[in-house]
């Protein structure tokens, strides 16, 4: 019963959103505009007017917000994560994820952005899942695989 609850905690994370969510804060903007040059000053006023759509579930306003951001500093991982983040959250998992990674990239000790990328793959899963119970019976026995993949990898944690 357990095992179940922890599979439906990770279905329902995926879908809602997670079961904690730390968006970036003052602090991270204050990180980022610590290395700031003159020219920063639009990036960071960019980056947090996404924050602040992010904040408010307009993942639809964060998204431009964060690739104009990511046009003028496209080696910033805090943007990276942000626009991968708003991605992730209108459905767009496969550029997420590939922003995710670009993000990591950059900065490999990157707690946040590990965590989105992990939350992208549950939700990639669980897309898997609807995609096979549409199959009916073809897909049944691969759907009876993941679920049990799924089941297995949530034990572990």
């Amino acid at each position: 019963m357990k095992q179940m609850i922890v599979v439906l905690m990770l279905a329902t994370a995926s879908f809602i959103g997670p079961l904690h969510f730390s968006y970036a804060d003052e602090t991270d903007t204050a990180a980022m505009a610590s290395n700031e040059k003159p020219q920063d000053k639009a990036v960071v006023s960019l980056y947090d007017q996404g924050i602040d759509a992010s904040q408010k579930n307009d993942f639809q306003k964060a998204l431009p917000l964060f690739e104009q951001a990511l046009r003028q500093d496209p080696n910033n991982p805090d943007i990276l994560n942000m626009l991968a983040h708003s991605q992730r959250k209108i459905g767009l998992l496969d550029e997420a994820v590939a922003n995710y990674k670009k993000a990591l990239e950059l900065r490999p000790r990157f707690p946040e952005a590990r965590e989105y990328l992990g939350e992208a793959y549950i939700q990639a899963a669980m897309r898997e899942v609807e995609t096979l119970k549409n199959y009916g019976n073809d897909g049944k026995e691969e759907l009876e695989d993941l679920s049990d993949d799924i089941k297995e990898a949530a034990q572990k944690i």
